[in-house]
């Protein structure tokens, strides 16, 4: 089974990959995070002396297809997370499963504030960030057989898809 997971940054994509993994007992499974795919900072479009990671430039999709394709073929379960996982139609179109975590304003801005992950964010760069979630986040919905998966009821919509 092959599944996609995006959402904005700190929607928990990761942790309800995990939770997939269970419903895989016996299976050889991998979760691939988008985050490890990111290209060198110098070939990612910049926003005031920033690295923009908000962007699709930001990640080697070329890349992270041949590893996805190579796994695909080798494992029975491959789970990309990250918050472009279903930007790619080339790759929408290997999902067995397409799956959005959508998160409201205030839940994204109170995890966001509590993630040092990166180091300092600037106001202004979180708002870039919950900017450009919105732009990418309207296209996404348009996905022809989606799930979304709203922060309250995450075990029972992930009991309904693979139980």
């Amino acid at each position: 089974m092959k599944i996609a997971i995006g959402g904005i940054s700190r929607a928990g994509k990761t942790t309800i990959a995990r939770k997939i993994l269970n419903y895989f007992p016996d299976k050889k499974k991998v979760i691939l995070h988008q985050d490890d795919y990111v290209n060198a900072g110098y070939d990612i479009p910049q926003i005031n002396e920033r690295i923009n990671w908000e962007v699709p430039e930001s990640i080697d999709f070329v890349r992270l297809k041949y590893d996805f394709n190579w796994m695909s073929e080798n494992l029975d379960t491959v789970i990309l997370e990250g918050i472009f996982a279903l930007y790619d139609e080339e790759m929408n179109e290997m999902f067995d499963k397409k799956l959005f975590v959508d998160l409201g304003y205030k839940k994204f801005i109170d995890r966001k504030l509590t993630d040092t992950r990166w180091g300092y964010e600037p106001d202004w760069y979180i708002q870039h960030i919950w900017d450009n979630y919105q732009k990418y986040r309207e296209e996404i919905l348009k996905i022809d057989d989606i799930v979304i998966i709203e922060e309250n009821n995450v075990d029972a919509c992930l009991d309904d898809i693979f139980s």
